[in-house]
């Protein structure tokens, strides 16, 4: 497997970022737990659940992303993760409930509000509970703030494009409401930048 560019960065400069938002999604993880990750990314996430689910399976759309989580998997001696290159928006492949668990962290934001609708209702389809990480909304000034936009605005392209369509409509609450997810249980992280709900 080639080194990535792409998958040194997330793991540099955003996974870091993020590590303090995943203790609080692995507090949701028991060790009996089949878990899935939609847009895995790096696996940081999903390596992190790992260490505690009975099983993780990390998806995502970038054969160069999932080369860098299966890398970081075989560094780790991890056993009961798996990646693979796969299509969110269309889950087929996997049965209705085959999963305990399916998150996703920091992805919502970055598609296209249809796109987004779709995965969370096929995450709705193959698992009981879903746990989403993304941006709060409203998401109050100051410095952090000013980090998250600029992060977002590098980006660019259609991500930056979708992130402020996403803030203008609302966030990651209009989206639930349009999948018809429930909210169990919410915390806000990062000094009011992002939102983690657990959803039946």
């Amino acid at each position: 497997m080639n080194f990535s560019l792409k998958g040194f960065f997330y793991q540099v400069l955003i996974d870091p970022i993020l590590s303090k938002l995943h203790e609080s999604i692995i507090s949701n993880i028991d060790k009996s737990q089949r878990v899935i990750d939609i847009a895995c990314g790096t696996g940081s996430l999903s390596l992190a659940v790992a260490e505690k689910a009975l099983h993780v399976t990390g998806i995502d759309l970038s054969k160069e992303i999932i080369g860098t989580a299966n890398r970081s998997a075989a560094k780790r001696d991890a056993e009961n993760v798996k990646f693979e290159y796969q299509d969110a928006s269309d889950l087929s492949c996997f049965k209705n409930n085959e999963f305990d668990i399916a998150m996703t962290s920091m992805a919502i934001h970055q598609f296209d509000a249809d796109l987004a609708i779709r995965i969370m209702l096929e995450m709705k389809r193959i698992s009981s509970t879903i746990i989403i990480v993304d941006y709060n909304y409203p998401m109050p000034k100051g410095y952090s703030r000013s980090i998250a936009y600029g992060i977002e605005w590098l980006a660019g392209g259609d991500h930056y494009r979708n992130f402020r369509k996403y803030m203008k409509k609302g966030g990651l609450h209009t989206f639930l409401n349009e999948s018809g997810l429930t909210i169990k249980s919410e915390i806000i992280r990062g000094n009011g930048v992002f939102v983690i709900v657990v959803c039946g």
